[in-house]
């Protein structure tokens, strides 16, 4: 037998009384041709938070209206949400205005007796069995939550917990995120509430199944929850919607046919018109994204990142149009409620001519009726088939590289370079200078001996003129400028002067023996040459020895031999 269940639905969708909240950032979906009704509460503050919520909304309804009857539902609402949260953190990452924004989602899919739950976040879905017994079939995505589910808080603890509000998973937040599903089977009889915290902070769980166990209509008992958060404050946006199935089977009379996927739709008709801050002028009264990222002064959401372009969402959503009855509220200025009812025969497989038929259904999206034109597409096997082309694809790519990269490094071996010699240097710096000093000295003593020969200042220049005498053959001279070194040693710095004092005293002892001079001469300026006779030894004295007529002063040395 075909479970053809009937039912019916309602929902409301209210500001609240808060005058932190001055708009719903809340939004809810009903589309009962397909069986399907979600609400989503939005955060991070002002227009941010409504525009997450009714993304969220949009790509859903469109995600049902487009895909075929055969597809798994799960499947469609695995897709759908994770295009929302990819479209939301998109572009709260490309408008710094909404950078913030993000949102819950709590979705119901109701076909045949076969019912299929997604959330993400802290908006709930519960089940009245038709025995009235209350079950809450999702787990809140809050930190509070999960620290009672870990045995880290009680119920009552976490009642009043400041941190009560600050939620762990939402839609928007980070590129990719974890959705909870669960299917069950359903009666005849039973109610669904699908609601966001502003229900659930002012109704616990027993006042809820007492509500939906009075047998009120759909419609009344939104209406009746919308009193009762009013009676105690209205702190928060509040949205629920409550779905019916009747305790009869509706009677399906069209016949089966095996179901076509319609024609493919046009893309320029399925573009959605987003509503964003730039889509109208800013309001007066706008204020800070920031400052509405909290609920009850909670931060809801930390650190978003980034993701890929929005995907494709429903078109010509529209704004609350419906009015909520009058209230007597004389201190506070209450928004009007947003409030929509349906009834609609849900089949267990649909015909041809039924699913002909639902394109023109309307259903209700944040209050008001808009009509989508669907293309139907079978992805269950598409889907599975990509993923493993991509995979086969990735291995041989991997081989192919590895395999490329061995040939490139056998035909090409890496050599590697000499090392170059470094030669270390001396912590001592004013030693070395003096060394480094020394050195040109002795590599152009002629060149020293006419720059430096009328500039001498210390202890050291009158040593360096002396050693590049020496080293020109000018004896006599040099000798002078190693006694005026000597004699200045006092004010060469103690570190260094030890090692002055030796080199004055060897040139000293040097400048004494000719046959020192000139052995001492073709050490510094003809290095590696081998050493001369003891002959041409003494003819290098005699000729030191000899001097010639000069004038009185002039002190003539011959050149040794050799030089």
């Amino acid at each position: 037998m075909n479970n053809n269940f009937e039912f019916e639905s309602a929902s409301v969708s209210d500001r609240g009384l808060s005058e932190k909240r001055p708009e719903n950032e809340d939004s809810y979906l009903e589309l009962p041709s397909k069986g399907l009704f979600a609400v989503a509460d939005g955060v991070g503050g002002a227009q941010a938070g409504d525009v997450a919520s009714q993304m969220a909304m949009e790509i859903l309804g469109e995600a049902f209206v487009n895909y075929a009857d055969t597809v798994d539902p799960e499947e469609i609402l695995l897709v759908a949400i994770d295009r929302a949260n990819t479209a939301i953190h998109q572009m709260a990452t490309d408008l710094p205005q909404l950078s913030s924004m993000a949102t819950t989602i709590a979705a119901l899919h109701v076909s045949g007796n076969v019912a299929t739950i997604a959330h993400v976040g802290d908006s709930r879905v519960y089940r009245v069995e038709p025995h009235g017994e209350l079950r809450r079939e999702t787990d809140d995505h809050s930190v509070v939550e999960e620290a009672v589910r870990a045995g880290q808080l009680t119920p009552e603890q976490a009642k009043d917990h400041p941190k009560r509000n600050i939620i762990s998973r939402a839609l928007g937040s980070e590129p990719s995120v974890q959705v909870d599903f669960k299917t069950i089977m359903v009666d005849p009889g039973t109610i669904f509430l699908l609601c966001s915290d502003g229900i659930t902070r002012h109704i616990d769980d027993d006042e809820i199944s007492d509500l939906l166990t009075t047998g009120m209509s759909p419609s009344m008992l939104c209406d009746q929850m919308r009193e009762i958060c009013y009676q105690r404050g209205a702190e928060d946006n509040l949205t629920a919607v409550v779905v019916k199935i009747a305790s009869h089977v509706a009677q399906n009379e069209a016949a089966q046919e095996p179901v076509t996927d319609a024609e493919p739709f046009d893309d320029e008709e399925t573009i959605a018109n987003i509503r964003t801050p730039f889509d109208a002028p800013a309001s007066d009264d706008a204020v800070d994204d920031s400052a509405y990222l909290m609920q009850d002064g909670e931060e809801d959401l930390l650190d978003e990142s980034h993701a890929e372009d929005l995907n494709s969402v429903s078109e010509n959503v529209g704004e609350p149009a419906a009015d909520s009855p009058d209230h007597d509220e004389p201190t506070q200025s209450v928004a009007p409620a947003d409030y929509s009812s349906s009834k609609v025969d849900v089949p267990a497989s649909r015909s041809a001519a039924a699913s002909s038929a639902s394109e023109n259904d309307e259903f209700s999206m944040f209050g008001t009726d808009s009509r989508a034109k669907a293309e139907r597409e079978d992805v269950g096997t598409s889907m599975g088939s990509k993923v493993l082309s991509a995979i086969v694809w990735l291995v041989l790519g991997s081989i192919l590289g590895v395999a490329g990269y061995h040939l490139w490094h056998v035909n090409n071996p890496i050599e590697s370079p000499t090392p170059a010699v470094i030669t270390p240097q001396s912590s001592d710096i004013a030693l070395s200078t003096y060394e480094e000093s020394r050195r040109r000295v002795d590599e152009n003593p002629e060149a020293w001996a006419n720059t430096n020969a009328a500039t001498p200042q210390d202890a050291v220049d009158f040593y360096y003129l002396g050693r590049a005498l020496l080293l020109t053959g000018r004896v006599p001279e040099a000798r002078r400028q190693f006694q005026l070194a000597k004699e200045k040693i006092s004010d060469v710095d103690p570190r260094d002067r030890k090692t002055l004092e030796t080199d004055i005293a060897i040139a000293l002892g040097l400048v004494e023996n000719p046959a020192a001079v000139e052995a001492f001469r073709r050490e510094v300026l003809s290095p590696g040459q081998p050493s001369e006779s003891p002959a041409s030894n003494a003819a290098a004295d005699t000729n030191l020895a000899a001097p010639t007529d000069t004038a009185p002063g002039t002190i003539n040395v011959a050149p040794p031999a050799n030089f």
